[in-house]
């Protein structure tokens, strides 16, 4: 009997190969669906990142054009805008406060690419936002560019900026004029209107009365191929990365010369495009508002000319947005129209996730000129 047992003893103190082969079967096994869950589980939360992303950044180019494009033709308390100039003023204007501020008329400007394969040329002359600032290089083919113009809405307290442009008004005239910090007021110069009536910064010494003071805002958003751009005025180059990208031209000042600064807002974007809807009835002109039509717009057109603009009460707005990351095993064979057009499908047949975002804008000063009080 003790034999017995120490033979059933010795038998339990070890494992056969056939039951270390099961058991390394069944760890497989589970090894593999815990692996498998893992990875699906990742993809999915990549998936998920990604399409946030897309749709965050989509809405925020929204918000920010809409915002901007709400306040274009604010000036302060001016109300009453010049006839627009017979050639389109340049948008990189930064040295003639003359010519400044005869795009004031312009509240809203753009250019629009023919196509989706060719790049919106400005025209203006000079020539400096294309010659320097939004070569072919810095902007992606298909995508219009938009101007405004207008007035922070904050008033200016404090010392300006030197070169900085200010505008002072009130309800009949305005005035433009570069900042000056040694004398802590904006200052004329040769090429500035001589209105005097305006007076500078309420706490400049020897004012009784004083106009507001703002900062004016000159603001050309483009999309260019690339976030951050390494080659001069931040131009993108070759060697950069190749995220699309919403940026903005800002009039400002580096502190001595006034410039216009590339400021990149949101990556992703891909294409904008833009309409615009006008004002032509009745076509009588209003004895209140001194304007043809009633502030609704009647008809819209891509490319409204230089005697259309101060019709313009309404701008739809059109982006496509862009993943930041690709996604494998994934080809964009989706078809997408931005304002009436489709898209090319050699600039959407890849491995990025799209959507489309659209909005209409109510720009509330060059509207709201043309409204017949009731």
């Amino acid at each position: 009997m003790k034999q017995f047992n120490a033979y059933i003893f010795n038998r339990h103190l070890g494992v056969s190969l056939i039951e270390l082969l099961v058991a390394v079967a069944i760890g497989s096994f589970m090894m593999l669906g815990l692996t498998t869950t893992f990875r699906n589980s990742s993809e999915s939360q990549r998936a998920l990142t990604k399409a946030s992303q897309l749709i965050e950044n989509g809405r925020y180019a929204i918000s920010i054009l809409d915002e901007d494009l709400r306040h274009a033709g604010y000036y302060g308390h001016f109300y009453e805008l010049a006839d627009p100039p017979t050639n389109a003023p340049d948008p990189c204007e930064i040295s003639s406060l003359t010519r400044l501020t005869q795009g004031m008329s312009v509240p809203v400007q753009s250019y629009t690419a023919a196509n989706f394969s060719t790049r919106a040329a400005i025209t203006s002359t000079p020539t400096t936002c294309h010659a320097s600032l939004l070569t072919d290089a810095n902007l992606s083919p298909g995508s219009d560019i938009l101007v405004i113009r207008r007035a922070n809405t904050g008033v200016f307290t404090g010392t300006p900026n030197t070169n900085e442009v200010y505008i002072q008004s009130n309800a009949r005239s305005a005035n433009l004029m570069y900042g000056d910090s040694n004398a802590n007021v904006p200052t004329d110069t040769a090429d500035n209107n001589t209105t005097t009536n305006l007076k500078m910064f309420p706490n400049q010494p020897g004012n009784t009365t004083s106009a507001d003071t703002r900062s004016y805002d000159v603001h050309v958003y483009f999309i260019a191929p690339c976030s951050f751009g390494s080659g001069a005025n931040d131009i993108c180059t070759a060697n950069d990365d190749d995220i699309p990208t919403l940026k903005r031209l800002e009039l400002s000042s580096d502190g001595t010369n006034t410039k216009m600064n590339i400021e990149p807002l949101v990556e992703g974007i891909q294409l904008m495009k833009l309409e615009y809807g006008l004002d032509t009835s009745p076509t009588t002109v209003n004895p209140v508002t001194d304007s043809q039509g009633d502030g609704v717009p009647d008809s819209y057109v891509s490319s409204p000319t230089q005697a259309q603009w101060p019709a313009v009460v309404s701008i739809g707005v059109h982006l496509l947005a862009r993943s930041p990351q690709e996604t494998r095993s994934y080809t964009d064979t989706k078809v997408y129209t931005l304002a009436g057009s489709t898209v090319t499908a050699s600039l959407t047949s890849d491995s990025f996730k799209r959507h489309v975002f659209s909005t209409e804008v109510r720009p509330m000063n060059m509207s709201g000129r043309r409204e017949i009080p009731e």
